[in-house]
């Protein structure tokens, strides 16, 4: 981008590159993207410097303070820091003498104004239950630069199709904001959807806020789109009904000479309606959509205009912009923009909106795979895609006119009669795009671009799942009182013997396992509550508060109010006393007595005058934060079909208690083999020499805590994201084993999990998130 244009913040004419090098180290460039939208042009100059000067900030809003101010304490300042850095974001930058840029102050800050003149206007845009662009326009305090500078509004739903007389109200949230063509500086114009007040739920004919979810869903696929918008400039016929007359047709009704003359052709009753088109093209630029280019079309009358590339929602959104500024420039040129795909009947051409699509397997070498894969996918739901793509599209999919039968599919290459069209040089070079032909002139964009992605996203999806469900990779650590030479080679020598492959192996010291709080991680809930989360922030069931009061004599309430239930790193420092001091009391504890559990890895006990939570996690951690102490540990892999899950924990490794393990197992060979194997005492539950993953899934949240493992890149991490299970919940959440809803109640995501092989845990992953979709 060599253009420049004006950085409010400065006043100063700036190219992008230059505004990216001022704010790079302080906004995202996603964010300074959208600011550099919503910086004015730079206006050709005829050496006007000395008006530049007036128009910018005081010096306390300067970009570049003196370089040679000292600081406060005399000594000589490090690199200089721009006071109006934050410029993008801070509702006090001004861009000239009166107009304000960022958040909005709402109507009690325009209540103290003496006058509006250096507020800006923002128009609202949304679509209406028919689809139809609707606008009303705010009084703001400043110009936003960002979506969240912007307030939720609202308006009468009742008259747009959305809502009950009784029960009117529709709000607006702002997704993009765009430059206003047509009020000029500072003003902005809103791209906004519509959700109702009363449920907070998508209003009627909300297509963006599904569209955003599969959008979201298939991001690491990056799609890319451009929509080629075809329309058809109409004679104004009776107010409220649709026109029927092309503006490129005869003043006595009858029909022009046969097309052919007029697609990208030139000249007076040729190029009818290049003043809308090419005004139409001008304003969209100055607004900031991505316009890239214009046509006339195969009937007089008929233009098409082009949106993209654009990414994902974004290409909904510039669309629906796109349409907006058409119909308000066709308001001054006594003409009606029509989007019908068939507005006039004969042999003339209809007007469509051709789907050019790609996502990022399609643009890498070897792409053109990809392409046909996906293109085989989609005419397996062809009449799926039908649906979304408009109304009355059978009128223009006829066979004719450059168009495929409504009722076929077909895909080829250079072929404009084919449902799918996949350009020649995509051919030749093995990768690229293909062109879905299918959509009529007024489909809704959000509906085509999810359906797309949707099919587009599960066929390539399938292969992924798919993949992540034929290998297992598992996490095995040797425990701390059993790091020795011999017990490392007996594990590794059984773990390759089994046909596995150490992917990884390495110690890690106790050092670490403290400073990182590897264990506490590992360890989760049952950790959480012991050395994390305050007794306030657990839920005990009215249940389990009445057996507290049965087996301690005292409800459970008085002694939260008394402040004597303390969690064990807190227990610790109440009693004066070590964690592992706090551990051997706890372990002295008899159940039934001075400790009761309230639920899975949740346990009270009575110490001295206090109660504990999980006191018996305090013994466990110190095991492996103990001075000298370590982990050895193995990343293994091995073929899903060679040896199930349940195999691989039940007889590999074996059960908790070293003493009924299998012959042959880890734990069985450490617990009979102790002595020669260096250990200084037998193994036990607790001490039981070696863990190992519960399932697929456990073994992936053990790897990213223990070895930073990355789920984008790890097979079965990828069929978790393919499977719609978004990675914020993955990391934030599930990783945490929370109690989930699942099959008619509340159960551990760990335990509904454990020893299911890849391919199942997979599914199951998929299902338990639909369970608990928010």
């Amino acid at each position: 981008m060599s253009d420049k244009r004006v950085d409010p913040a400065t006043g100063e004419a700036v190219t992008y590159n230059e505004l990216v090098a001022t704010y790079k180290k302080t906004y995202k460039r996603r964010e300074i993207e959208e600011y550099w939208e919503a910086c004015k042009p730079a206006r050709a100059k005829k050496s006007k410097a000395a008006p530049a000067k007036e128009s910018k900030p005081s010096a306390k809003a300067k970009s570049k303070p003196d370089p040679k101010a000292k600081a406060k304490d005399g000594k000589k300042d490090e690199k200089p820091k721009p006071k109006a850095k934050a410029a993008p974001t801070k509702p006090e930058t001004k861009t000239d003498d009166k107009v304000r840029t960022g958040k909005d102050g709402g109507a009690s800050a325009l209540a103290k104004l003496r006058s509006f003149s250096g507020c800006a206007l923002a128009e609202y845009v949304w679509l209406d239950a028919d689809g139809v662009t609707r606008s009303k326009t705010m009084t703001m305090t400043a110009r936003p630069l960002k979506v969240t500078d912007l307030k939720v509004w609202n308006y009468d739903g009742s008259s747009t199709g959305q809502a009950d007389g009784h029960n009117s109200e529709v709000l607006l949230k702002p997704r993009a904001i765009f430059n206003d063509p047509f009020r000029g500086y500072p003003n902005v114009m809103v791209l906004a959807d519509a959700w109702n007040a009363w449920d907070d739920q998508p209003a009627k004919n909300n297509t963006r806020a599904p569209c955003a979810e599969i959008m979201d869903r298939y991001r690491s696929l990056d799609p890319w789109f451009g929509i080629e918008q075809e329309y058809t400039l109409m004679k104004p016929g009776k107010v409220g009904l649709k026109p029927t007359v092309p503006l490129g047709f005869n003043a006595d009704g009858s029909e022009p000479a046969p097309q052919g003359p007029y697609y990208t052709g030139a000249g007076f009753n040729v190029a009818i309606g290049r003043p809308v088109a090419d005004e139409h093209y001008k304003l969209c630029m100055e607004a900031g959509v991505k316009i890239s280019g214009i046509n006339a079309e195969v009937m007089p009358g008929q233009w098409e205009f082009q949106i993209g590339p654009c990414r994902g929602i974004e290409m909904g959104d510039h669309l629906t912009m796109a349409r907006y500024i058409m119909l308000r420039v066709t308001e001054k040129h006594d003409c009606v923009c029509s989007f019908e795909p068939k507005p006039a009947k004969g042999d003339w051409n209809g007007a469509g909106c051709h789907t050019n699509f790609s996502v990022t397997p399609m643009r890498v070498a070897g792409g053109y795979d990809t392409i046909i894969k996906v293109c085989e996918a989609f005419g397996k739901v062809a009449k799926e895609h039908i649906a979304e793509y408009g109304e009355d599209n059978d009128k223009r999919l006829t066979g004719k006119h450059e168009t495929c039968d409504i009722n076929t599919f077909k895909y080829g290459v250079a072929n404009r009669g084919a449902s799918i069209r996949i350009p020649r040089d995509a051919e030749k070079s093995g990768r690229g795009y293909m062109e879905d032909r299918r959509p009529a002139a007024n489909c809704d964009p959000y509906r085509v671009t999810n359906i797309i992605m949707r099919t587009t996203g599960e066929c390539l999806s399938a292969e992924t799942i798919e993949a992540g469900g034929k290998t297992h990779t598992a996490f095995v650590f040797v425990k701390p009182h059993a790091v020795y030479e011999k017990v490392k080679t007996m594990v590794k020598e059984k773990l390759t013997a089994e046909g596995m492959t150490i992917k990884s192996e390495g110690q890690i010291k106790s050092t670490i396992i403290d400073k990182k709080k590897l264990i506490d991680t590992h360890y989760g809930a049952i950790a959480a509550k012991a050395v994390t989360l305050k007794p306030k922030d657990l839920t005990v069931q009215e249940k389990s508060q009445e057996e507290f009061e049965k087996q301690f004599g005292v409800k459970w309430s008085k002694v939260m109010e008394d402040g004597l239930v303390f969690n064990a790193m807190d227990g610790a420092k109440k009693l004066g006393i070590t964690a592992d001091e706090l551990g051997k009391k706890y372990d002295a504890l008899k159940k039934g007595e001075g400790i009761i559990k309230f639920g899975g890895g949740f346990y009270c006990g009575k110490v001295d005058d206090i109660y504990v939570i999980n006191g018996f996690y305090m013994n466990m951690r110190s095991k492996f934060t103990a001075p000298g102490t370590s982990i050895y540990y193995y990343e293994v892999e091995w073929p899903a079909e060679k040896m199930s899950w349940a195999d691989f924990r039940g007889k590999l490794l074996g059960p908790t208690d070293p003493a009924s393990a299998p012959e042959g197992s880890l734990r069985q060979m450490i617990y009979s083999k102790w002595s020669e194997l260096g250990l200084p005492a037998r193994p036990d539950t607790g001490d039981n020499g070696v863990h190992a993953s519960a399932s697929p899934f456990e073994a992936l949240a053990e790897r990213c805590n223990w070895l930073r493992a990355s789920i984008s890149k790890d097979a079965f991490g990828k069929g978790l994201l393919a499977s719609g299970i978004p990675l914020p919940m993955l990391t934030k959440e599930w990783f945490n084993d929370p109690q989930v809803d699942f099959e008619g109640g509340k159960k551990s995501l760990f335990d509904l999990l454990e020893d299911l092989d890849a391919a199942a845990c997979l599914k199951k992953c998929k299902d338990i998130a639909a369970a608990n979709k928010k």
